[in-house]
This record gives structure tokens, sequence and C-alpha cells, in this order.
């Protein structure tokens, strides 16, 4: 047991997230956990309350959304015992989230290039010049035609398939432990699901960055996922 609870990167017990009002569990005693660089798929039909799980990972359960029981523990740290300072540098630094939505997190009236940039100064100390090497090669990596070409240009140029490329490069830039994924390919065809998927995958395995995939389809988890 002790050896198993030292490679845990993130550990989920006994999670019930209840709706304050009313008192009703959307989930209910959900425990998990991911080792580092493993990928870990969580299936359930639409409602079920997978997002709400991952976003208490986070710690970014909505407002009239309560945890009236169990620990989320992330490398060994409760993260609802940390302050709001703490739980800000965690995310995007050791926490990346990538949405079904892209455009949830891309701003849309921000140069890609500009979007990128800052959340790399954020975290990490680079000057410029790195900063900008790092981005271009990431958006190579990612597939991006044209990278020098995307820094200039707005996220509603790109079709669905693009921006959930950039959005994932823009998560891997900051080289995290883990990548909470929310249904990332829902909203895309199956062939460009398929790339996006396998483009995740490589990216994350090449990182030893741990994934949570989140869906509702379990053929394409099972494919996808050390375990479900």
């Amino acid at each position: 047991m002790t050896n198993a609870v030292k490679t845990e990167l993130l550990s989920v017990e006994d999670l019930t997230l209840t709706v304050s009002r009313s008192g009703l569990d959307v989930v209910k005693g959900i425990s998990f956990s991911v080792a580092p660089g493993e990928i870990v798929g969580i299936v359930g039909e639409s409602g079920s309350g997978k997002t709400l799980a991952a976003r208490a990972v986070m710690g970014l359960e909505p407002p009239a959304i309560r945890r009236s029981s169990g620990t989320i523990r992330f490398e060994g740290r409760d993260i609802h015992r940390l302050t709001p300072n703490e739980l800000r540098k965690l995310r995007g630094a050791r926490i990346g989230m990538v949405f079904q939505e892209p455009m949830t997190s891309l701003n849309p009236s921000m140069l890609i290039g500009r979007q990128l940039d800052e959340g790399l100064a954020l975290h990490r100390t680079l000057d410029a010049a790195a900063r900008r090497r790092l981005i271009l090669d990431m958006l190579t990596r990612v597939g991006i035609a044209d990278p020098e070409a995307a820094l200039a240009t707005y996220p509603h140029q790109f079709s669905g398939g693009m921006r959930q490329r950039i959005m994932l490069a823009s998560v891997m830039l900051l080289q995290p432990a883990l990548l909470v994924a929310d249904e990332p390919t829902t909203a895309l065809d199956a062939v460009v699901q398929r790339d996006v998927l396998e483009l995740m995958v490589e990216l994350t395995r090449a990182h030893n960055t741990a994934v949570l995939m989140i869906s509702h389809d379990l053929s394409m988890v099972a494919r996808y996922t050390d375990r479900v």
C-alpha cells in the first residue's frame, strides 16, 4: 500500500459533489487515481457529473456546487487546503486542461501568438526570444503548417480541429504533470478526432505527462488510455 501511494500523482477518494441549494448529489462517492505518465479514462453518460469531477480536480467547481465529502490530492497535497494563489499556480504550471470547445479557453479577441506568449511568460522564466522559439516549435509539433503566420492569427480564423491543436500546444508548452482532457474531440468529425487524440497521446507520452481523459465514448477511451 505504501509503495502505491508514493506513485500516485492524483488521488481522488470518495468524492461527493452536491448542489448547495437543493442538496442533490451530482457526483457521488467516486474514487480513482492517476500515476505519473499514466493515461486514465473516466466514462459516463451526458449529465453524469464527469465534467464536474474533472473541474473539481483543478479546484474549479461552480459556485453552486460544494464538495460535501471526499478528498482530492495532487502530488500529495489536498487541493482544498491550498490558498487561491497556490491553486492558480497549480493550474497551468502543474495541471493543464483541454476543453471540448477550445474557444472556452482561447480569447477570441487576442492573437494566438500573444495568448501563447502570455501563458508561457506567466509560468516560466524565459526571455522573449526563448519563448518565441518554444512556441514556434510546439506549433510545428502539433501540426500547424505555418507557425509564424499562426502567431498573427485570431482563433476564429482556424477550424475546430486546428483550434484544438492550438489549445493542446498552449497546455503542453508548460509541460504539466497532468493534463485533464474533458471531451476533447466531441465537436470534431471522426478523422479529425483520431488525429487530435493520437497527437495528444504522442505529446503527453514524450513529456511523461499523465492524462485524465473524460468522455462518453467507451470505445474511444479504451483505445487511447492505459485503463478506464
